[in-house]
């Protein structure tokens, strides 16, 4: 969703989990948990053992932006407060 451009930045994913879905408020979002909390080198290393395991699915196939954020090290929510994502054109929004 962030990747596509569908929402602006990772907060947007969280504020819609957090008030949609039911994700518990103490985590801060999926966007935020996942930077902050696991860390996006764990997150990028567990896909990669699951898309092995599971080479039939794209499910556990890893986002482009999840390996440019984990190369450069910064988190998702850095990444695009540093402007990192101006290069992939505008929101869909």
């Amino acid at each position: 969703i962030v990747e596509e451009n569908i929402a602006r930045q990772p907060s947007d994913v969280d504020v819609i989990y957090l008030y949609g879905y039911g994700w518990p408020n103490y985590r801060g979002g999926p966007m935020y948990w996942a930077d902050n909390e696991v860390g996006l080198p764990t997150m990028l290393q567990t896909l990669d053992e699951l898309h092995r395991r599971y080479p039939k699915t794209d499910y556990f196939v890893p986002s482009k932006l999840l390996r440019e954020c984990v190369d450069l090290g910064v988190g998702v929510g850095e990444y695009y407060k540093r402007g990192l994502n101006k290069k992939s054109g505008k929101s869909k929004l």
